[in-house]
Parts: C-alpha cells; sequence; structure tokens
C-alpha cells in the first residue's frame, strides 16, 4: 500500500466512524425521548383511571340519575395533587356528562399532553336499570 491509500483509507473510516457515532447518538436521543413521552402519557392516563374510580366509589349521582355537583367537586378535590398535572373538569348538561381533562404543565415537547373524557353517572354505574330504561 502506498502513502497516499493509507491516507485515502483513513480519511474513509474517520469519516464513516463519526457518520456512525452520529447516528448512534441519534437513535439514543430518540430512544430516550420516545420512553419519557410513554412516561407522560401514561401518568395522564393513570389520573383520567384514579378520577373515573374516584367518581365511581363515590354517592356522586342523585336518584334521578344525574350529577351531584357538590359531591363530584368533593371527590375530585379530594385526589392527590401532582404538580406536574392540571386536572379540570366541566359538566356538559346536554348529555347528562362530565368531561374530565388533564393536560401536563411541566412538558417541553413540542405538542403538549393533554387528554379528555366524558364520563356520566350510568356509564360509572351510578344508575339502576329501571331508571336507565326510562329515560
Amino acid at each position: 500500500m502506498t502513502l497516499t491509500e493509507v491516507v485515502v483509507s483513513a480519511v474513509i473510516l474517520g469519516i464513516s466512524s463519526q457518520v456512525s457515532l452520529q447516528g448512534w447518538s441519534r437513535t439514543s436521543q430518540a430512544a430516550a425521548t420516545s420512553a419519557r413521552t410513554d412516561q407522560q402519557v401514561r401518568l395522564l392516563e393513570q389520573r383520567l383511571l384514579a378520577s373515573r374510580r374516584a367518581l365511581a366509589m363515590a354517592p356522586v349521582a342523585n336518584a334521578d340519575c344525574r350529577w351531584d355537583p357538590d359531591a363530584v367537586a368533593g371527590v375530585l378535590e379530594g385526589l392527590p395533587k401532582d404538580a406536574s398535572l392540571e386536572t379540570s373538569w366541566r359538566f356538559e348538561p346536554a348529555a347528562d356528562g362530565l368531561w374530565l381533562a388533564v393536560e401536563l404543565t411541566d412538558s417541553d415537547a413540542a405538542i403538549p399532553f393533554k387528554r379528555g373524557q366524558l364520563v356520566t353517572p350510568a356509564g360509572l354505574g351510578h344508575c339502576s336499570r329501571e331508571v336507565s330504561d326510562a329515560q
């Protein structure tokens, strides 16, 4: 091998090593971001599930299968707080539902993480079959 061939081989090896390391770095960064995103989504889902379970276990509906707003507010405000989550709710009179919304407040993602769900007293098991059939 001549000196020129050795130098060209070394340059090619250096460039390919640099490109390979950049690829590994990007892949590693993407995997870390994906894991963080999965964890944040899981946190949102856990908060919604905890809210639904708390509402299902508490007496928050009246005999007419309608929400008792004071009882609902008491249950939802009694849930443990999480500094990274903002929970809100609003009643939907047209469907006699309750919109639960959870948003991640400390996310540095380009798209904010927000999840909402509509729940009803009947959907949580608070209505007897006779009341549900009559409506």
